[in-house]
């Protein structure tokens, strides 16, 4: 197979297009808002090397640390450990092993691995994608981002991994849930964002990708990491594209809600 194809089918923004047009769909905010990554990926089926970074993110770990804690914890120190660099799109175990490494890592693939570090720490998580239809190609194209359930705010809590943020309405001190701040938006109403990392400057792109009118989110439902693991790695002389079109085929690929008041 010649480079040029081997592009076409792995990064061809057409088959992304269609891609995205095949597992989108509307959904009820009830759906979303009670939809959990964890409730079709068990703990027990989470890959070893991510139990193994695990131990090294909570060394020195305390029973005091509330939820938030928790997840702050372990998105500082993927941000801390990853320098990012091309998209992946390879299994669990791999896009943490290459993002480790050096070897690549975009929004998608630090979603990815978070999911499954709040799984086997016991948080309740969900993966976001934020679609944006800007003709500026600098922030055109789409964003991913994490939300994760804190007992102690009694709610989902909206925290972007990849740039260290989150949103904020009047009081800094509560984080904005994602439909909270999707309604301040719909509302224009005030919201700012904080960095959560230290070491981490703020993307001056924020506003852009999350503010704009042109920004439609949308939750990732139906990911089983065991499923896709499986065909990413038995496959994985394939371009994504096709493995990902294969899984769609079968009838267990994921899925792209966008939320809607409509039942």
């Amino acid at each position: 197979m010649s480079k040029s194809i081997y592009w076409y089918l792995r990064r061809h923004p057409l088959l992304y297009k269609i891609r995205f047009r095949l597992v989108s769909k509307k959904a009820s905010i009830d759906s979303i808002e009670s939809f959990c990554y964890n409730d079709i990926n068990e703990k027990s089926n989470i890959p070893p090397l991510y139990s193994e970074i695990n131990k090294i993110i909570f060394t020195g770990f305390t029973d005091d640390f509330t939820d938030y804690d928790k997840a702050l914890k372990i998105a500082i120190w993927l941000k801390n450990n990853i320098k990012g660099g091309p998209g992946l799109g390879k299994s669990s175990t791999t896009a943490l092993s290459k993002m480790i490494n050096g070897e690549g890592g975009v929004c998608s693939d630090f979603s990815q691995i978070y999911n499954n570090f709040c799984v086997i720490n016991d948080l309740k998580v969900k993966e976001w994608g934020m679609k944006n239809l800007s003709n500026d190609s600098t922030v055109s194209g789409g964003h991913s981002f994490n939300e994760v359930y804190c007992k102690e705010f009694q709610k989902w809590i909206m925290i972007d991994t990849a740039k260290s943020i989150v949103f904020h309405h009047i009081d800094q001190s509560i984080p904005l849930s994602t439909f909270e701040f999707i309604q301040l938006k719909k509302d224009n109403k005030k919201i700012s964002h904080s960095n959560f990392n230290a070491t981490v400057s703020i993307d001056n792109n924020i506003n852009n990708i999350f503010l704009t009118s042109n920004s439609l989110p949308f939750v990732i439902t139906n990911y089983n990491n065991k499923t896709y693991d499986y065909f990413l790695n038995k496959l994985d002389f394939f371009p994504e594209s096709i493995i990902h079109g294969i899984v769609f085929i079968i009838g267990k690929s994921y899925a792209f809600e966008f939320p809607t008041e409509e039942n």
